[in-house]
């Protein structure tokens, strides 16, 4: 109303000027606007270009201003009955004054008929209305911005399309392009839809992951998915390339020759040989990073060495760098027997030094040959010594307070026979062996056997009368180990291999983590409810007796359960997460393993729990250990919050 009254107020100014006499207009003005209009009616954005020539001469008081007047208030006019939304064809409207002429257009489009048509379109569209008022000479040009409102069926149908096809590429994009071993199905955000993935016979999918085949040659295999959303079922296919055998993945080879070809047959006579170590990169292409290097090998372990699948001890006559950047004579292949998905080892050593753990072994996969003949998937790792690349203490002094290492181990009272050659002591009926100790070592002494033995006399009784023990041991080493150790249940962490080491002038530490091929339900020599993932383990008294006093202690416990809280997230449900990589990176040489050693479902032995003969394929083995851990895992977690 402002504005039109305004106009009035020009049109009267302009007339009044009209009427002096003797005066001459020529005038050619052009003008473009933008107005954004807060009418209630229309909120769109209009512009207008206006063009006013004329020439008049009068002595009787002549004009043509008021045409552009009438124009502005004809478009004012126009404005107020054109709709703001188009929901169906509308005609649209003359000018009032019928000295203007109007002309409509959309783009190139002129509206001879005047009549603007809807389109059922799946979403809202502006549809710019160009409107072009002309009086005589005078033209007026305004875009008036009309909504064309959406065809809602056609709008649930873009939506419903939407959610399929981005379902779609999320899962296409999830999917690798070709496959080397088994791999997880992807879990997808269904966005509210029911996606399942399936695949034809032979091929078979077993807790959400695809079962590789190993194919001679490579194979497409088609997965179908099924999208239902909004009541609908769609169908879409997406192929992945399964590599050939030989175009797998290849983990180092280590080529062993002994001397004649002599067997390797016990655990404490040593066979000359050589020893020639292969890597391959991505391209299959072979590097001979070690050849024909001088060694001597022997089978090493206890009850490991007794069994088909034999671990082995390397010793080089010089120090040799082994898959590592550091040398050392002594090495270790461990086979992993009874351990049938191969990676509980691998697992723990990972776990105990992604947690800071001091001197934890390493761990890499190998395959190994034996005069020609393949003997399997093997881990090679560390000795267990003092070793400036090892366990770094003192050693070679004959002083009482130097570097010890000493491992608890029950098997020292289980015979005469185990304790030969081996310096050790009987605590209260445990053995313990002094592995830095040497009889034959000029700088040995007696005394120092005698010192590292009463050493833990006072751990032990300090800990029995519940005393202080901070000036005795180094808890924060004590409560990693004993968390690596009851994650995998480990039978071992109170009968062997476990070991403690104290440097000159500082106290006792426990480490390095040794021997998890029977832990997390495997260990079939023990009763159902030692092997099950609920319970704890070592702190048993009858199992490891300083974590059985350890754990009667509020300040130890509190110190627990923080150091638990601390690397839960990362360290300890990250494990899961760690284990299907890890059978992946070995799938030809675990393939292969168990051809050589067809024992999956049919090796009964003393070492094998019922639950784990049952299982007669690798990935249910593999699935046993996951499910394992993740009951272990969440079990530990409710009770450590207890203590």
């Amino acid at each position: 109303m402002k504005r039109f009254a305004f106009m009035l107020f020009l049109m009267v100014m302009v007339l009044g000027i009209a009427a002096c006499d003797d005066l001459v207009f020529t005038t050619a003005i052009t003008t473009t606007s933008t107005t954004n209009s807060t009418d209630s009616s229309n909120s769109d954005a209009t512009t207008t270009t206006t063009t006013l020539e004329t020439t008049t001469t009068s002595t009787e008081s002549t004009t043509t201003d008021y045409r552009h007047l009438a124009l502005q208030a004809e478009y004012e006019s126009l404005r107020q009955v054109l709709p703001f939304a188009l929901l169906s064809n509308i005609v649209l409207p003359n000018p009032t004054n019928e000295a203007i002429d109007v002309i409509y257009s959309v783009g190139e489009q002129i509206l001879t008929d005047k009549t603007l048509y809807y389109q059922a379109m799946a979403y809202d569209q502006e549809i710019p209305l160009k409107i072009v008022l002309s009086y005589e000479e005078v033209i007026l040009e305004n875009i008036f911005v009309i909504i064309q409102v959406r065809n809602e069926a056609l709008y649930h149908e873009a939506e419903r399309n939407l959610v399929f096809e981005t379902l779609y590429y999320n899962i296409l994009e999830a999917f690798p392009t070709s496959i080397v071993s088994d791999f997880t199905i992807p879990e997808i955000d269904t966005n509210g839809a029911l996606v399942s993935i399936t695949i034809d016979e032979p091929y078979q999918i077993f807790q959400n992951r695809f079962l590789f085949t190993f194919p001679e040659q490579s194979e497409v295999v088609h997965f179908d998915i099924r999208i239902i959303y909004d009541s609908e079922l769609r169908y879409y296919d997406i192929p992945v390339t399964m590599k050939a055998f030989d175009e797998l993945p290849q983990i180092p080879e280590i080529y062993i020759t002994t001397q004649n070809n002599a067997p390797i047959t016990n655990n404490f006579e040593y066979v000359p040989g050589s020893i020639t170590v292969k890597t391959y990169d991505q391209n299959l292409i072979a590097t001979t990073v070690l050849a024909n290097a001088q060694m001597e090998i022997r089978v090493r372990g206890n009850s490991t060495a007794f069994m088909p699948k034999l671990p082995y001890k390397i010793k080089f006559t010089t120090k040799t760098a082994l898959l590592s950047d550091y040398a050392q004579k002594d090495w270790v292949l461990l086979a992993n027997f009874t351990d049938q998905t191969l990676i509980r080892n691998y697992l723990a050593y990972n776990m105990a030094r992604n947690i800071g753990m001091e001197y934890t072994p390493s761990a890499k996969f190998v395959d190994v040959y034996l005069n020609g003949s393949y003997q399997g998937n093997y881990m090679l790792t560390d000795q267990i010594e003092i070793s400036p690349n090892r366990i770094n203490i003192e050693e070679g002094s004959s002083a009482l307070d130097t570097g010890y290492l000493v491992e608890f181990d029950r098997r020292l009272g289980e015979s005469e026979w185990n304790r030969v050659g081996v310096e050790w002591f009987n605590l209260y009926g445990i053995y313990f062996g002094v592995k830095s100790l040497d009889a034959n070592d000029p700088t040995y002494s007696i005394n120092q056997l005698y010192y590292i033995e009463d050493y833990f006399n006072t751990l032990l009784l300090t800990l029995q009368a519940k005393q202080d023990y901070t000036h005795l041991i180094d808890e924060a080493s004590f409560i990693d180990w004993f968390i690596v150790s009851e994650v995998f249940k480990n039978v071992d962490s109170g009968y062997s291999s476990v070991y403690y080491y104290k440097d000159a002038g500082e106290v006792l530490k426990m480490g390095p983590v040794w021997d998890f091929d029977l832990s997390t339900g495997n260990q079939g020599h023990l009763q159902w409810d030692q092997r099950i993932p609920e319970g704890w383990y070592t702190a048993l008294e009858y199992k490891n007796i300083f974590f059985y006093y350890l754990m009667k202690y509020p300040v130890f416990t509190a110190h627990l359960k923080a150091r638990w809280n601390e690397i839960y997230e990362e360290h300890i449900l990250g494990l899961l997460d760690q284990i299907y990589p890890a059978v992946d990176s070995i799938a030809k040489s675990r393939h292969e393993n168990f051809e050589r050693w067809d024992i999956i479902g049919k090796n009964q032995e003393w070492y094998t729990a019922p639950e784990v003969y049952d299982l007669k394929t690798y990935e249910e083995q593999v699935w046993f250990l996951y499910h394992y851990l993740e009951v272990r895992i969440a079990w530990m977690n409710t009770n450590i919050q207890y203590l």
